[in-house]
């Protein structure tokens, strides 16, 4: 689900940080898109740890993906990423925040296409939780679910109009600029 997170992260990212702008003037909403990956970082991290001689065990397991998509790892993940673009002049509550809502996002976009998917509330409870209202399918080249895909084109071009329409057309030049 590799490019369909891309695609939610931006329509939750416009609107985010519609609201955020809004609120306080500064609106830094290319976090969320890059935070939407971060929980997937458990695929490649055990391979690359076995490559350097460590060796994690995630309860008695090496690190398999899933580990990776919990509440515990993301405040840990918004705290580093808070801490580490503070000395940049982003303060540590807005990187935090964009941070937080884009690991949020791509825990939502599982929940939505898996039933059961991840134990999301990870150290609070073991449960695994889930919607599946998708039965995904990689059918479009390989790389993504078409149905999945198209709401989410649907969405970022719903999002866009809606801000388009609230703000006009500078929020677009703006998010350019930060990239």
């Amino acid at each position: 689900m590799l490019f369909e997170h891309w695609v939610y992260s931006t329509a939750i990212a416009i609107i985010i940080g519609m609201v955020y702008y809004r609120s306080t003037g500064r609106d830094y909403s290319w976090i969320i898109i890059a935070s939407a990956y971060a929980p997937d970082v458990d695929m490649i991290a055990d391979p690359a740890l076995k490559k350097i001689g460590v060796t994690v065990l995630v309860y008695g397991s090496p690190i398999s993906h899933g580990d990776f998509h919990n509440i515990a790892v993301l405040l840990v993940y918004a705290t580093l990423v808070a801490l580490l673009l503070h000395p940049i002049g982003i303060r540590l509550v807005d990187s935090f925040f964009f941070a937080c809502t884009g690991f949020a996002a791509h825990m939502f976009e599982d929940a939505l296409v898996a039933n059961p998917a991840y134990p999301f509330l990870l150290p609070l409870s073991y449960q695994r939780f889930g919607i599946g209202i998708f039965n995904y399918t990689r059918d479009w080249y390989g790389i993504a679910d078409k149905e999945v895909l198209i709401i989410g084109i649907i969405a970022v071009v719903f999002c866009a109009i809606l801000r388009t329409a609230y703000e006009g057309v500078g929020w677009i030049k703006r998010s350019i600029r930060f990239i």
